[in-house]
């Protein structure tokens, strides 16, 4: 079966990773991309997020929780 972007990876225990959504944030504030990141934990979502961090800042939410933001670099 082909592997795709949205493939969730899972623990020993089988549960599933946390789906983070990385938001990409203009200079105004306002919200002008989204990326889906997988990762174990909250660590892994803020270093998966610093490559978008190049121009924008960048918004890190896992559901409706607010993980961190990233300044653009």
């Amino acid at each position: 079966m082909p592997e795709s972007s949205h493939t969730r990876a899972l623990f020993p225990e089988g549960n599933i990773m946390p789906d983070y959504r990385a938001y990409l944030i203009d200079k105004n504030d306002r919200v002008i991309s989204r990326k889906d990141i997988v990762a174990p934990n909250d660590e892994a979502a803020l270093e998966a997020a610093r490559q978008y961090a190049d121009d924008v800042d960048v918004e890190i939410w896992e559901r409706a929780r607010k993980v961190g933001r990233l300044s653009k670099k």
